[in-house]
């Protein structure tokens, strides 16, 4: 998959921006990213993801009901500016991970771009979630709602969900750590 991805990378333009990203020249980068404004979607996501995972590794930090405080190492992909197509979204969150900072903790709020398109930009190279842990309508999930649950009993709600958004990052091959309200604590789903 790799020398696919490659000459996608190639083929679209973009094998400057990839090298001069490995050589760690942010200005060249941001210099040549205007190209990434109109290079194929998938191959500016295929950049993004391998740099992401070059710099930054497999784990997504997940801000559920929790407060997520913006360090200089955090690059937030706000829609503020009324950005409604999710395609803009993907590319948006591509180019803060190739243009931002080394090792850049680059965040998407799911309650701004739905579930789904998080999910997705994780693979354009976004590492954070930050949402509210909510029920289909979107509605928030109150801390003492539990569910009954064929032979476990009653369980938290919001666990349940936790746990159902470890299950996706799971099978896309990262690894969830969801971090507390309590000073950015890092706790693992109870279930």
């Amino acid at each position: 998959m790799s020398a696919l991805v490659d000459r996608a990378i190639t083929a679209a333009g973009l094998a400057p921006i990839a090298a001069a990203r490995r050589a760690g020249d942010l200005a060249q980068v941001r210099a040549l990213a205007k190209v990434l404004d109109t290079a194929d979607l998938l191959a500016v996501g295929a950049l993004a993801d391998r740099i992401r995972k070059d710099e930054s590794g497999d784990v997504v930090r997940i801000f559920a009901n929790a407060h997520a405080d913006l360090g200089p190492d955090v690059v937030a992909v706000s829609l503020a500016d009324g950005t409604k197509s999710g395609h803009a979204v993907l590319r948006r969150v591509a180019i803060a991970r190739i243009t931002g900072p080394a090792a850049a903790r680059v965040r998407i709020d799911w309650s701004e771009s739905g579930l789904e398109v998080a999910q997705v930009a994780l693979g354009f190279g976004a590492s954070e979630l930050v949402g509210p842990i909510a029920n289909r309508r979107g509605l928030p999930i109150a801390d003492a709602a539990t569910l009954k649950v064929k032979g476990a009993g009653m369980v938290s709600a919001q666990a349940l969900k936790k746990r159902e958004l470890e299950s996706l990052l799971t099978m896309a091959g990262r690894r969830a750590v969801f971090v507390s309200s309590k000073v950015g604590l890092e706790e693992q789903p109870n279930v």
